[in-house]
């Protein structure tokens, strides 16, 4: 993993390389703190509002495990629950932290 400004390459868990932005490695940070959590433990302690697509596509990138809460969500859009960070995730969250 290279650290590269405010983003920082690492390979997915699908052995893809990908770039992360800041924000996304601090969510990674939050959830390694306070996993599990949902949408509205996040907005009550934090005040932010996470977007269903930036959870999905971290999820998909295999940082952590989600569980989608809604019955016949699909696409997982509705209400989801992170319950920890994979590998993957931790890996980044570490490596993130060394790069400091």
């Amino acid at each position: 993993m290279a650290a590269t400004g405010y983003r920082m390459k690492y390979v997915d868990g699908a052995m893809k390389e990908q770039k992360i932005s800041e924000r996304s490695v601090k969510r990674l940070v939050y959830i390694a703190e306070h996993a599990p959590c949902g949408r509205f433990e996040i907005r009550k302690e934090t005040g932010e509002l996470w977007d269903s697509h930036e959870v999905r596509t971290l999820e998909e990138r295999g940082l952590w495990e989600v569980e989608w809460l809604e019955p016949g969500d699909e696409g997982h859009e509705g209400a989801w629950r992170i319950l920890h960070l994979n590998d993957v995730g931790k890996n980044v969250v570490r490596k993130w932290q060394e790069r400091s």
